[in-house]
């Protein structure tokens, strides 16, 4: 009589998987010709010259194909970001504007400088700027931009209240785009502004403790 009529049957799957892959787990050890090798793999792959998501910020400053200066743009010209971000305010994601949005300007705008000469180039080649992103979530959280612009959030809620000041001192080489530290970008500090948050009062009115409530459930983020 098998065994799979004495135990329940996802005992009796898991005896099995075990019976098949227990003496091949180890490929140090495992023969030639067993059938079921598994490799040891990094729990996080490594990118050679790129950036993993972890889910921790630090101040750290990556280095950019071009050195955009938010400063000019949002201080002096008073730009809003949303002008260049504009999937923000429909999309899951912020994105990253296309080289035609900056040649929009450029083209007319500040064209013997080195940097935009370089834009210029990405431009005329058709090739995408190869940008270093930011701020990178893990895989495993969904944010969604769309949801907390339409809620009344500031860009600067998230992002940091400096990154308009980013990009001032670019000509004596200062920092163009940098993280913000303080911005945690971490499971607490989002529950935090889940839970504080004056525009969830502002979007609820009566129904604002049953939508914290909501905003604290698993599934919102960890879809």
């Amino acid at each position: 009589m098998r065994l799979t009529n004495f135990l329940n049957p996802s005992i009796a799957c898991l005896a099995l998987i075990l019976g098949l892959f227990g003496t091949g787990c180890n490929s140090a050890t495992a023969d030639k010709g067993d059938l079921f090798v598994v490799e040891a793999r990094p729990l996080i792959n490594i990118v050679e010259d790129g950036q993993v998501a972890s889910g921790v910020v630090s101040d750290e400053a990556l280095a950019q194909p071009i050195q955009f200066p938010h400063y000019t743009h949002v201080v002096e010209r008073k730009i809003d970001c949303q002008y260049c971000h504009s999937s923000a305010r429909r999309s899951i994601h912020s994105g990253v504007p296309p080289t035609e949005t900056c040649m929009g300007c450029h083209q007319m705008i500040k064209t013997d400088s080195p940097e935009i000469q370089k834009l210029a180039a990405f431009f005329a080649s058709g090739d995408p700027i190869p940008w270093q992103k930011v701020h990178d979530l893990p895989d495993y959280v969904t944010f969604s931009h769309k949801r907390h612009i339409k809620g009344g959030l500031d860009c600067t809620e998230c992002h940091g209240a400096d990154i308009s000041l980013q990009g001032k001192d670019a000509v004596a080489g200062g920092d163009v785009m940098k993280r913000d530290a303080s911005m945690k970008m971490q499971m607490g500090w989002c529950l935090d502004c889940h839970e504080n948050h004056e525009s969830v009062d502002k979007n609820y009115g009566e129904q604002a403790e049953t939508r914290r409530a909501e905003l604290k459930d698993c599934w919102t983020c960890h879809k």
